[in-house]
């Protein structure tokens, strides 16, 4: 029995290290427009072509500041004429300077797949599961960013 509490002590130790070493490393890596900028707004816009129609949209998201250095990602989707707008919340890490992750933990309800705009995420709607990016350009206001599933590249500028 003594040996049984000894291996879920240590295990119990080593778990929370796993957990502070995360967070360090997460509070420590993020984007330079963070730098000085609590709960920073950033946008970017985009058009989707289908065989009849071309829809361009606005997306804006706002990453705030969790509890421990955990960040949250708001992200608003927006028809340029206003007419359509869906809500998506996700979870966000940065792993280190050039890569970071996002999980899908909320979105609006009748926010469907095929309402998604941007192909290489309408699939993280039906399948949620963490997709990671590499950050290819930055600056104090832009950054460029690959995700490693699509190979899809995308911009955001911080909205000042």
């Amino acid at each position: 029995m003594k040996i049984i509490n000894k291996f879920l002590v240590g295990y119990a130790i080593c778990a929370s290290v796993v957990l502070v070493g995360i967070l360090f490393r997460n509070h420590l890596s993020h984007p330079l427009f963070m730098v000085g900028n609590h709960d920073p707004i950033v946008y970017g816009h985009g058009t989707k072509f289908s065989e009849h129609s071309v829809y361009r949209y606005r997306k804006l998201h706002t990453i705030e500041h969790g509890v421990l250095g955990l960040y949250q990602m708001k992200t608003t989707i927006m028809s340029i004429d206003e007419q359509k707008t869906f809500k998506k919340t996700y979870d966000v890490h940065f792993w280190d300077d050039e890569v970071f992750s996002i999980k899908l933990t909320s979105k609006d309800k009748d926010f469907m797949a095929e309402d998604e705009p941007d192909y290489s995420e309408a699939h993280i709607l039906e399948y949620p599961q963490e997709q990671f990016f590499q950050i290819i350009f930055q600056d104090r206001e832009l950054m460029c960013y690959s995700s490693l599933l699509t190979n899809s590249v995308k911009c955001i500028k911080l909205f000042t």
